[in-house]
C-alpha cells in the first residue's frame, strides 16, 4: 500500500474521532496539541483504522503512537498491510 493511500485512510479515521480538525491539521496532530485526545479517543481511532485497513490491531504496538504521523509510520511497518 503506498503512502498517499495509507495518508488518505488515516484522515478518514482521525476525522471520524476528530470532526473538529481540517485535513492540514489532521496530518500534524498529536496527542499534545489535539483537544479531545485521550485514551478513549486513542483506542477508537486504533479501532477505526482496523476497519479502515482491514487488519486486526496490536493495540501494545500502536500505544505509543501519538500523532499522525506516528500512525503513518506503524502502518508502513506493518507487514499485515503490504
Amino acid at each position: 500500500m503506498d503512502d498517499a493511500t495509507i495518508r488518505e485512510k488515516l484522515v478518514r479515521c482521525f476525522s471520524a474521532v476528530f470532526p473538529d480538525l481540517n485535513p492540514d491539521e489532521i496530518e500534524s496532530a498529536n496527542i499534545e496539541n489535539t483537544s479531545g485526545w485521550d485514551s478513549i479517543a486513542h483506542v477508537t481511532v486504533l479501532t477505526l483504522i482496523g476497519e479502515e485497513f482491514g487488519i486486526n490491531i496490536d493495540f501494545d504496538r500502536f500505544s505509543g503512537a501519538a500523532s499522525f504521523e506516528a500512525f503513518v509510520a506503524q502502518l508502513r511497518e506493518s507487514a499485515s498491510i503490504h
